[in-house]
């Protein structure tokens, strides 16, 4: 599979596509005023302790409070002063799982060492956890901790075999240890080298720590290029592509330390063409806020951000196949799997999401489909979780979610509907205001009224020579001239008294809106 990274930077955001065998599978976006959270490590302090939630809110400097939940609070860690000690010395202070309730581990306005595991989403703040960890190319390293491990994504036994060796060598007492998956076919000087940089780190951390006060950032994860060349880039990748001389510069530095034969695969776009138009991904970006998302075949998937879940609905639209219902049906199934995995990758969608394939009668079918389904989703690198397909043809899975989605990222809620995606019909607005009318006219103060609406429901008010109109002009016995605004909402309707000379919409509507 040939796999490029497209960079396009700009002062006011960075974007990342990867390309797989020349198709968009991810964006990744950060903001240039805000860079990301996940990966940090602070000194916090706890504001806030709540034994009913076996919770703890920790002030680490951001807007809200960041949310620690007993299970990632980890004994020995939690002593800062001590723990801090212990990193500056090089030898850290061991830290286990703990089993008292919140209220017996931490106190209001203790200072805490805490990593940031998922970033702030809508109006939830942070999560973090006392477990911290610093990645480096090939290793994660947990202070702390004594595990010795393999990244699950190695799954060759030999390979496996030879890292676990390497790792029990240049293991540093005092630190657990975790071979990451760029770390196939690599030396043990080049896990050594990775170590001792990494363990230089931690000691920088604890030094900091001692000095500063909470709320305080420790350790600042890297910007999203360096990291997706850490994560991301391996020696099978095709080619790096940027159209920022800077950038270029600064990963192919990056590159020359752990894989100099790769920096030639990094390269200066300098064509005319803003860069992602010309590999086709700017218009991908458009389609991500689309709901529909059309299928080769002729089918479709209907995608539904709600509050609890993502909902995915799978349609066969206009294709109606050559034979068999049961093969139109599983085709259609077996490329909406295929192109779901794809849009939850793309547009990094999070949390429980539920998929309604087409129902299929048989069981070889929904096997196919859901390991289709599943086979797809072994390519993305968040953890996913799927459940067996139900009667109903409901798929039911979760993908880890530790940032706002692209979808999120990308847009903001209407100011018309608020989110919802519906504004009032035209009927029910032209109700409204009439009613709006025959409170107005029970106060004898306002004989003469200017109505301004959207011109669509100006249209409708005037319909069938203007029978709506008069009807609420008779029963209100009031002076009523409408105009028309285009900058008003299509639900949305402003009234003027004539006789006071001001606005009184909000004074006879009972909701307080127009």
């Amino acid at each position: 599979m040939k796999v490029d990274f497209i960079i396009n930077s700009h002062p006011e955001v960075t974007r990342i596509g990867i390309l797989e065998d020349n198709r968009l599978m991810e964006i990744i976006v950060e903001d240039g005023n805000e860079r990301r959270q996940v990966g940090n490590i602070y000194l916090g302090k706890v504001n806030a302790v709540l034994p009913g939630m076996q919770a703890a809110f920790v002030d680490i400097g951001l807007e809200r409070s960041a949310f620690l939940h007993v299970s990632d609070t980890r004994s020995g860690a939690v002593d800062t002063e001590m723990f801090a000690k212990s990193l500056a010395s090089g030898s850290p202070a061991s830290t286990k799982e703990v089993h008292d309730p919140i209220e017996k581990v931490l106190k209001k306005g203790q200072d805490i060492l805490v990593q940031v595991t998922k970033e702030p989403i809508g109006t939830k703040g942070a999560r973090v956890s006392t477990r911290i960890s610093i990645a480096g190319r090939y290793i994660v390293s947990m202070p702390g901790e004594s595990v010795t491990g393999i990244s699950r994504k190695i799954s060759d036994r030999t390979e496996r075999t030879r890292l676990r060796k390497i790792l029990s060598s240049v293991k540093t007492p005092g630190y657990g240890i975790i071979a990451r998956t760029a770390g196939i076919s690599q030396d043990e000087k080049s896990f050594k080298v990775d170590m001792d940089t990494i363990v230089t780190k931690w000691k920088e951390v604890g030094q900091i720590a001692l000095k500063r006060k909470a709320p305080s950032l420790l350790h600042q994860e890297q910007d999203i290029v360096t990291i997706t060349m850490r994560d991301l880039v391996t020696l099978d990748t095709n080619s790096i592509v940027t159209d920022s001389k800077t950038v270029a510069r600064e990963a192919k530095k990056y590159l020359k330390t752990y894989a100099s034969g790769m920096t030639g695969k990094v390269k200066y776009y300098r064509g005319k063409t803003p860069i992602f138009d010309h590999f086709g991904i700017e218009q991908e970006i458009t389609g991500i806020m689309d709901r529909e998302v059309l299928l080769k075949s002729g089918g479709s998937i209907v995608i539904e951000h709600t509050e609890a879940l993502v909902a995915i609905d799978v349609n066969t639209k206009r294709y109606v196949g050559r034979k068999k219902q049961e093969n139109t049906i599983l085709k259609t199934n077996l490329e909406a799997a295929k192109e779901v995995a794809r849009q939850l990758r793309l547009r990094d969608l999070g949390g429980i999401i539920v998929i309604d394939f087409i129902d299929m009668d048989y069981p070889d079918h929904k096997e196919k489909v859901l390991n289709t389904l599943r086979s797809e989703l072994g390519r993305d690198r968040s953890p996913t979780k799927t459940c067996q397909v139900s009667p109903l043809g409901l798929v039911e899975m979760t993908r880890k979610r530790v940032r706002p989605s692209v979808f999120q990222a990308l847009s903001q809620p209407c100011t018309c509907c608020g989110g919802s995606g519906r504004v009032m019909s035209t009927v029910s607005t032209a109700t409204r205001l009439g009613r709006f009318i025959e409170r107005a006219s029970l106060e004898k103060m306002h004989r003469n009224l200017v109505i301004s609406v959207h011109p669509i429901l100006a249209e409708y008010l005037h319909e069938e020579e203007g029978k709506r109109m008069n009807h609420i002009a008779s029963i209100s016995n009031l002076s009523i001239d409408i105009r028309e605004d285009d900058q008003l909402r299509v639900d949305e309707f402003k009234v003027y008294s004539l006789n006071v000379h001001e606005e009184i919409t909000s004074l006879y509507s009972r909701s307080g809106k127009s």
